[in-house]
């Protein structure tokens, strides 16, 4: 048989050409198939349809322009998407194969034999989207004509509905795509299934999973035969486990079988393969396999993409570590790009530095899936500090210690006995200390001269103009540098030591714990009367944040012109040329001045900021017009500021009772007012910050310019693919690119924003599942309570504010929120987030502007837009009601 055919154009190329392992020629199935063929893997012989062909059948007008169209549709659109590409799918399928073509094949086939017929495109089985089941597969076609008939279905399956959403979603252009077509001989299958090298469900690398069912190896997939899974510990072949599926019943340990499916010796034989095929591609794979008597056929191997990475760099020795994301404690959790992560990595190493670690790996942090992760197993192997780190993280996110909780349960004694001393300086640490004693003394102090004077009634502005001025001269030192590399490296110093100054700042807010105690000893108030205490904080520099916003909307309420250019979606310039629109532009863009380095996910500063993209903003103030109360913001907290002072009155007549009852009241209004002034001071640190590091964003988009126009860089944005060292390095020599290939990191960037990002991850890959309550009843979900109160109304699902609009009275359903999803507020009626817990922004926010949260796992998937419901922040409970 020839290994090529067709001309020169290699139209045809057997399995076993050196060729068909070129990807771009035979596509991923083809060129993973000729690679196992070429390391000695047995896999049926076949031949591949090549991309050269796809190009011949698409070389046409009609389907060019269709394709040209497609191009210009967004995920959005799905009807238009899927009905351009249906009408693609028909065009090829209309073609027909060039003669010398079909006579190859002729020349390849037995005409009584039966084939498998499977599309190989060029954007499938990569390490970064696999494409599985978006494309087609015949089976068992037999004599040219079917043959012929199925490569054409298989060629138009580059166009499924689902392979073309696919591709968009993975940012994947049609047109960079092409599509080839695999012909193997069918076998007679006794046994088949897939073997997955690495836990698909848990994650862990340390477990095999082996499906298997008699005959052919669609049955695994459909349900419809008996089959077995077969759990493998992949360090010695052991069985961990096997459970045996009939139908939609599960048997665990095969009980009631007389036979198990796989024999011992069938399930080392797939075990070895699969430790080979691993390391010939260099990552888990998905196998599907086929035993023809005891003889093992491979039939496909494709890399597990939905595998979260493993937190690098791997820790020493063979313990178990355990990792917990700083982006969930953040509150921010999606995937950020490799300049931002090493930012912070820095930034955290100078602060554990500071304090005097100083680790033999160089960092305590670690990365993965584009998130900064911290080993936390001192943490977990100790039974003084594990309950000091539940307790800190119970505040923040509660879901997180279920998790750890769960993983201590069933693995402490796989952990590495790691001690949280190790890589201490005692010299450093000693410094340090004397440096933080000295601080918490004059905070002790404080605290005592404010029990005694009114100077806590001028924290909060104290507060504001220590961060404003702080930063101003910090950002002004950023400016001053002289080269493009001295500003980019002033930057991170400069955050590294704010991020030190502002440790020192938040001991401020001891104050909140001392008089909170306080008040628990003169009048004992109730949760709901600490709640109460908590909310109306005008002087929060976030809630002042959304109550001039909410000033700016009533100005345009005011103005008719205005109002409708804002209404029917007119940018700055348009509002601008109405009557009145230069005095709400001008209104508008001193609030930008003000607020304007804010945005949502601030900690990922690849992300625009308000000032550069105040539609955002507008899209909030639009939303907001259409309430009919003018000032209704305003009236909201002063009802709660009102509520607030019934308590301190309500706890004064109750302090009068019993011993001291002549001096309790008076204690009880001092302490409670100085509680709600400290309170009000909770964010100025990230206020702060957040100037910083929207200074940080300008230099580094002022160097990606640079790049750009000297050479060094194709495209500006490309800066965000660099480290912190290397865009410094970069930025001496702007006219020479780095030798780092940007295509790949931009292409694990991509993937990572498709990937859920796990709150704690194990060095074995595991995402353990925790053990949070899954329900309240018939209708209702049951997540962690964190702000109090009842609402009713419909669910606006929103992953970014810059998506959609929150309607007056509607129940916002986010991911996680920041301050720079403060204006949202101003129309919510309750808040549900994925993560979170009672002292992250959107809790502290929906407490301080009187609306009930609840945080529940996965809410954004599990709640729809239009969904009406009930949510109830007192006991976390989200009831599900009929829509009006």
């Amino acid at each position: 048989m020839p290994s090529s055919d067709a001309g020169s154009e290699n139209v045809i190329l057997d399995l076993v050409a050196v060729w068909a392992c070129d990807k771009a020629r035979t596509g991923g199935k083809g060129a993973h198939l000729a690679r196992l063929i070429h390391a000695g893997f047995p896999v049926p012989e076949g031949f591949c349809l090549t991309t050269t062909l796809y190009r011949k059948l698409t070389d046409d007008p009609t389907i060019s322009r269709l394709i040209d169209e497609l191009e210009s549709i967004s995920a959005a659109e799905s009807d238009a998407l899927h009905d351009l590409a249906g009408r693609i799918r028909d065009e090829i399928r209309g073609k027909e194969l060039p003669f010398d073509v079909l006579k190859a094949i002729e020349r390849r086939i037995d005409a009584k034999a039966s084939y498998s017929v499977r599309s190989s495109a060029t954007a499938e089985d990569l390490p970064t989207a696999s494409f599985a089941g978006q494309h087609d597969t015949l089976l068992d076609i037999t004599g040219i004509e079917a043959i012929t008939r199925a490569i054409l279905q298989c060629m138009a399956s580059l166009y499924t509905d689902r392979a073309v959403s696919y591709r968009v979603a993975n940012n994947i252009p049609h047109r960079d795509v092409s599509m080839a077509v695999v012909v193997q001989q069918m076998i007679e299958a006794d046994i088949s299934g897939v073997l997955f090298t690495a836990d698909p469900v848990s994650g862990r690398r340390t477990t095999a999973s082996i499906d298997a069912a008699f005959g052919p190896g669609e049955g695994v997939v459909s349900g419809t035969v008996t089959a077995e899974n077969i759990r493998l510990d992949r360090r010695t072949g052991e069985v961990l486990g096997i459970e045996v599926h009939t139908g939609n019943k599960i048997t665990q340990d095969g009980g009631g079988l007389d036979v198990h499916i796989l024999t011992e010796k069938q399930i080392q034989k797939l075990y070895a393969g699969g430790e080979a095929i691993e390391r010939l591609f260099g990552s888990p794979q998905d196998i599907e396999w086929s035993f023809e008597g005891e003889y093992l056929w491979i039939l496909q191997s494709r890399p597990i993409t939905t595998l979260f990475p493993i937190p690098e760099p791997r820790p020493d020795g063979d313990g178990l570590h355990v990792y917990y994301s700083w982006n969930h404690r953040q509150g921010m959790t999606e995937a950020m790009p490799p300049l931002v992560v090493d930012y912070w990595i820095q930034t955290m190493d100078a602060l554990f530095h500071r304090i005097g670690f100083a680790p033999a790996t160089g960092s305590l942090g670690a990365t993965a899936g584009g998130l900064v992760y911290f080993d936390v197993t001192p943490f977990l192997t100790s039974k003084r500090l594990f309950p000091y780190l539940r307790e800190g993280l119970s505040e923040f996110d509660q879901q997180s210690v279920y998790l750890l909780d769960d993983i201590v349960f069933r693995r402490r004694d796989e952990m590495a006995e790691v001690s949280l001393l190790r890589g201490l300086s005692p010299g450093r640490s000693l410094i340090a200390g004397l440096r933080l004693g000295y601080t918490i003394c004059l905070t002790l102090l404080s605290i005592l001269h404010g029990l005694v004077t009114k100077t806590y009634e001028q924290v909060p502005a104290r507060s504001r103009r220590w961060a404003d001025q702080s930063v101003g001269e910090m950002i002004l030192a950023i400016r001053s540098a002289e080269t493009g590399e001295d500003r980019i490296r002033m930057a991170l110093e400069k955050n590294k030591e704010f991020v030190w100054t502002a440790m020192k700042q938040a001991l401020l807010l001891w104050n909140i714990f001392v008089y909170r105690a306080l008040l628990r000893r003169v009048s004992n108030p109730s949760d709901d009367e600490f709640e109460a205490l908590e909310r109306g904080l005008s002087e929060n520099v976030t809630t002042t944040m959304m109550l001039e916003l909410g000033d700016i909307t009533d100005r345009a309420r005011d103005s008719s012109p205005v109002r409708d250019a804002i209404i029917h979606g007119g940018d700055l310039e348009e509002i601008r040329r109405v009557d009145d629109g230069d005095l709400f532009v001008s209104a508008f863009t001193t609030y930008l001045q003000r607020y304007g380095f804010r945005a949502p996910s601030e900690i990922e500063f690849s992300r625009p900021r308000y000032d550069e993209a105040p539609s955002m903003l507008l899209q909030s103030v639009r939303a907001s017009l259409r309430r009919e109360v003018r000032g209704g913001h305003r009236r909201q907290i002063r009802e709660l500021e009102a509520r607030a002072e019934d308590v301190i009155a309500d706890l004064e007549k109750a302090a009068r009772r019993g011993f001291f009852g002549f001096l309790k009241p008076r204690l009880v209004r001092a302490f409670a007012l100085r509680y709600r002034k400290y309170l009000s001071i909770r964010e100025i640190t990230k206020y702060a910050l957040s100037q910083l590091i929207a200074e940080t964003r300008h230099q580094v988009l002022a160097a990606g310019e640079l790049l750009k126009r000297e050479g060094g860089l194709r495209e500006a944005e490309d800066v965000w693919m660099y480290t912190m060292d290397e865009l410094q390095s970069a930025l001496r020599d702007p006219k020479k690119p780095l030798d780092i290939d940007l295509n790949q990191r931009r292409a694990d960037f991509h993937r990572h924003q498709t990937l859920r990002a796990p709150a704690v991850i194990t060095s074995d890959g595991e995402v353990p599942r925790g053990a949070m309550p899954e329900g309240a009843g018939d209708g209702g979900l049951t997540g962690i309570a964190t702000s109090g109160g009842v609402a009713e109304g419909v669910v606006r699902v929103i992953l970014y504010p810059g998506d959609a609009a929150l309607r007056q009275g509607e129940i916002l359903v986010a991911p996680h929120t920041d301050p720079g999803w403060t204006p949202l507020f101003l129309n919510a009626a309750g808040l549900i987030t994925n993560v979170g817990g009672v002292m992250t922004h959107g809790s502290l926010v929906a407490r301080e502007y009187g609306i009930p949260s609840v945080v529940l796992a996965g809410a954004t998937d599990t709640l729809r837009t239009g969904q009406r419901i009930r949510l109830d922040g007192n006991h976390g409970i989200i009831e599900l009601l009929e829509n009006d």
